[in-house]
């Protein structure tokens, strides 16, 4: 499978702001401070309101960056809880990307299906699925945040990475089931959720994978022509596990997470 080059991530909507906050802020108090030291007493009142917008807009513009805000993914739930989020991590700042989990007894397989908590519940139902690790993929930003992600300039798109057990679900099923989420025609959306980083996706992480995921594409087109399934095929990249309070969030919050519930998934709680 044929690697890609990484696309140029411009500034985000939301970081020009911050920028032009800063720089707007900055330019009042270069007048409000002289005049303050003067003994305008009104300046002070500039003085501390430019002041604060200043730190907030710095502060949010390296929060921005992932200087700040980073988690530790040893800190993250293991296999004991169902979860490969622990395990993903090692993984990841390793740069490696795996074919097998470490004892080598079950695959490993990525997807997007726009926001992960959904993606994730669906998936944990699958008889033949171990655990699961929502997270960030196919970006050009190591360790990325959440709110990195969101700004849709990182590249990532919201994904989920498994270990199944082959003997008992195929990845050929684990790809319809996905493609049974999501509308594959639609380019950047998953139900409300839109932007890069809302993307569906199959990410094979062997050749055997990708002939599958491509086959499973194939027969949604021929059900859903002469529109086109946008649904992106790629290699596997790194995945970065999001957070921890992200892992397994809808099960947490009190959705049936048991093997072959029928039970609405409800995406945001």
């Amino acid at each position: 499978m044929k690697e890609e080059t990484p696309k140029l991530n411009l500034p985000s909507i939301t970081t020009a702001l911050l920028g032009a906050l800063c720089v707007q802020s900055g330019v009042q108090l270069s007048t409000a401070v002289p005049a303050w030291l003067a003994g305008d007493g009104a300046s002070l009142t500039s003085v501390v309101i430019n002041a604060g917008f200043v730190c907030y807009a710095i502060f949010n513009l390296i929060k921005a960056t992932g200087v700040i805000g980073k988690y530790s993914y040893a800190s993250l739930d293991d296999l004991e809880v169902g979860s490969f989020a622990r395990e993903a991590g090692e993984w990841a700042l390793a740069g490696e990307i795996p074919t097998r989990s470490k004892d080598g007894r079950y695959e490993v397989a990525t997807f997007a299906g726009g926001c992960f908590w959904g993606t994730e519940l669906h998936f944990q139902r699958l008889p033949g699925v171990i655990a699961t690790c929502v997270g960030y993929t196919q970006g050009a930003v190591e360790r990325p945040t959440y709110a990195q992600v969101c700004d849709g300039t990182t590249g990532h798109t919201e994904g989920l990475q498994l270990i199944f057990d082959p003997d008992c679900i195929s990845y050929e099923a684990l790809c319809d089931k996905l493609l049974s989420t999501v509308d594959p025609t639609a380019l950047n959306r998953v139900g409300n959720d839109m932007g890069t980083q809302y993307r569906h996706g199959l990410y094979p992480h062997s050749a055997g994978q990708e002939a599958a995921a491509r086959r499973c594409v194939e027969r949604v087109q021929a059900t859903v022509s002469p529109r086109r399934v946008v649904t992106e095929i790629k290699p596997a990249a790194v995945f970065w596990p999001a957070e921890g309070y992200h892992q397994r969030y809808l099960q947490k919050g009190g959705q049936d997470a048991s093997k072959g519930s029928a039970e609405k998934v409800r995406c945001y709680g």
